[in-house]
């Protein structure tokens, strides 16, 4: 009897360790994920960032525009006046 107790507790111990190495895999594979998780996080973060510098690029192409405009809109009011004086030179010529 005492062999079939010692058999036992050796059946017992085995079946801790495989359980014990078995939660360590558990254990290996959810770090793994939260690994890959944690990168997966830190890749939306970069990608947040380029479409934030993206969108402050676009923001400056929209400054540049509306002073482009602005410009473009000194520029017009330049040639009406150059206009008007060509029309009274052709009007004293007359």
């Amino acid at each position: 009897m005492p062999a079939a107790g010692y058999a036992y507790a050796f059946v017992d111990l085995a079946s801790t360790f495989v359980d014990s190495v078995i939660a360590f895999i558990d254990s290996a594979i959810a770090f793994i994920d939260s690994a890959i998780a944690f990168i997966d996080s830190a890749i939306a973060f970069i990608d947040s960032a380029i479409a934030f510098v993206d969108s402050a690029i676009a923001f400056v192409d929209l400054a540049i525009a509306f002073v482009d405009l602005a410009i473009a809109f000194v520029d017009s009011a330049f040639a009406f006046v150059d206009l008007a004086g060509y029309a009274n030179a052709f009007a004293d010529c007359t």
